[in-house]
């Protein structure tokens, strides 16, 4: 008896050994993450070099989960809406933030906020966190970096140059797109096998356009205000469905005939189109690209993924303005999945306090991935992982980031007052609520993405009479587009009489 006494006290102590080692085993962090392609070998030699810093601070480890922009929707997206496990994902104003909030796929932060993110409440300015929130909630946690993103295009001085075009930064012989038109033509007759004007997938990105960005979260923008003020200062705050005036429509004409003159490549328009690998190669006279002055966004692109050597300008096309949603141009969230809500909340906060994790993020691994050179710049010796995630603006704090040598050492600082002298729009920090007519959002959704990316990339005549602009129209009265600009209109009006 005395035995078996002594052999199950044995094995309780053997079972309470396991059980305390099973509950000591660190969390894994499901990251989401969006990015230009998954390499799965060194991915792996980043989590490991993560992992071996943060497991002792927050006693998690990290799973990332690098997704292309073009499979993010079905990808990334549709796991959120799955189920499946996941603790933290990238959202954006542009991205879907909106929907992901109204469906109760994310988490409120306040409260882990509070408990967890100090070091994010010590270094993100407030401006960040009061713009994304809804309803007065916090739902993502934003990177610090610039709030001024201005639209414009990233001119291939190269090419540029080898057409007879001594073009400059912000050249004073540009002022809208249509300037460009004459170079695009020289370079098409010099390189008639390849498109001059690039666009980035985004429903045919419009660099001189005049609306406010992703201005109430809808599918390609589709009701905004304008952004900048007249010459008298006062600012126009009728509320448009965009696809609905004459600027648009203009600007719809335009990209088809530019299309009809091979200006624009006929892929354009679908999700798989390769803008990244077209940009590496060299392969493009102008790219529309929302810009950060300076030409930061040109040598970050080019850091990212040029696989031929050629030097870029900018051309900044939209006036300076801060509108709300720069403040949520790119956050993460935590995903109500998520099994560990406290440990991505500590995360989260390494990722704005923390140098060494954010530049192993960034970068990599000292070493293996990059050199450092001085204080601020390091030299890259395996450009995997830099050119697999999403870039810089994605990675916490921006402050805490090194640069690469091909970068001003002033890159960081540069982007935080870049917006030193923008100007405010009169709509900055509202924020539309979708509740009341989510069913007509989800209609006019629809109809935007099977009218609106075609026609702004010009793949799509705006005179037929099934696809062009007189059927989207028709199509988006059907479903609903007055009674969604009647409810925006009662919030901005509500929102606006608050703020006197």
């Amino acid at each position: 008896m005395r035995k078996l006494v002594t052999l199950l006290l044995a094995v309780a102590m053997v079972l309470a050994m396991l059980t305390v080692a099973v509950a000591e085993e660190p969390y894994t962090l499901d990251i989401y993450w969006v990015g230009n392609g998954d390499n799965e070998a060194v991915r792996a030699g980043v989590e490991a070099a993560v992992n071996e810093y943060i497991e002792p601070l927050i006693g998690a480890n990290v799973s990332y989960h690098i997704i292309g922009w073009g499979d993010w929707n079905d990808k990334a997206i549709n796991a959120l809406q799955t189920g499946e496990k996941m603790d933290l994902i990238f959202t954006a104003d542009w991205e879907g933030y909106g929907v992901e909030v109204a469906g109760g796929l994310l988490l409120p932060l306040d409260d882990l906020l509070e408990e967890y993110g100090q070091g994010i409440k010590e270094t993100l300015p407030q401006t960040f966190l009061d713009g994304v929130k809804v309803n007065g909630v916090l739902y993502g946690i934003p990177t610090n970096k610039e709030l001024c993103v201005p639209e414009g295009v990233i001119i291939n001085k190269t090419a540029a140059e080898e057409i007879g075009w001594d073009v400059v930064a912000d050249d004073p012989s540009i002022t809208c797109l249509a300037d460009l038109e004459p170079w695009l033509e020289k370079y098409k007759e010099a390189h008639p096998d390849k498109y001059p004007y690039l666009m980035d997938g985004q429903a045919g990105r419009w660099p001189d356009e005049p609306w406010c960005p992703d201005w109430c979260g809808m599918a390609t923008n589709s009701i905004a205000m304008k952004m900048a003020p007249a010459e008298d200062g006062t600012f126009d705050e009728t509320i448009y469905s965009i696809f609905e005036t004459p600027e648009q429509e203009e600007h719809i004409r335009l990209m088809y005939d530019w299309a009809q003159k091979g200006y624009i490549d006929p892929d354009a328009a679908l999700a798989s189109f390769d803008y990244n690998g077209t940009f590496g190669r060299g392969d493009f006279l102008a790219f529309a690209q929302p810009l950060k002055g300076n030409g930061i966004k040109a040598g970050e692109m080019y850091a990212a993924n040029a696989t031929a050597e050629f030097e870029c300008v900018e051309i900044t096309m939209q006036p300076k303005c801060v509108v709300t949603t720069h403040a949520g141009g790119s956050m993460f969230g935590i995903p109500v999945t998520s099994k560990n809500p406290e440990a991505a909340m500590k995360y989260l906060n390494l990722m704005h306090s923390d140098a060494t994790l954010v530049n192993l993020m960034l970068f990599g691994a000292e070493g293996v991935n990059y050199t450092k050179v001085n204080d601020q710049q390091v030299e890259l010796t395996d450009q995997n992982w830099y050119g697999v995630h999403g870039g810089a603006w994605t990675v916490g704090n921006t402050k805490l980031q090194y640069v690469l040598t091909t970068e001003d050492p002033a890159k960081n600082e540069l982007l935080q007052s870049y917006a030193d002298d923008a100007v405010a729009t009169a709509s900055l920090g509202f924020r539309f609520v979708k509740d009341n007519v989510a069913d007509q959002i989800a209609a006019v959704d629809q109809v935007i993405a099977e009218y609106g990316n075609p026609l702004m990339c010009g793949a799509a005549d705006p005179d037929d009479p099934d696809a062009g602009l007189e059927a989207m129209k028709a199509a988006l009265a059907d479903a609903g587009m007055a009674d969604i600009i009647a409810e925006v209109q009662a919030q901005y009006d509500e929102w606006k009489a608050a703020q006197e």
